[in-house]
């Protein structure tokens, strides 16, 4: 039960951050008008990401989900600030 709320707290925590960075990038209107909407939408994502760590069966496949989603996450992000 803690390994998954550490991954949760964590690695959500990063992936959170991502995910929403990536979102205030790609919007048409530029981060810098999305910052705000994007902050306040911020504790949903990582409560969010809380939901799906504690929907795994175990505690590595927690891990490895969230783990996945981070990297993948933080890609995204590069990306959105390479391409836009």
């Amino acid at each position: 039960m803690w390994s998954r709320t550490f991954a949760g707290l964590v690695l959500g925590f990063f992936a959170a951050i991502a995910v929403c960075g990536a979102i205030a990038y790609m919007t048409p209107a530029g981060w810098q008008t999305a910052a705000i909407p994007v902050i306040a939408l911020f504790p949903l994502v990582w409560l969010g990401l809380f939901a799906v760590v504690y929907a795994s069966r175990t505690a590595a496949r927690a891990w490895v989900g969230i783990g996945a989603t981070t990297v993948v996450a933080w890609a995204a992000l590069l990306l959105a600030r390479t391409v836009w």
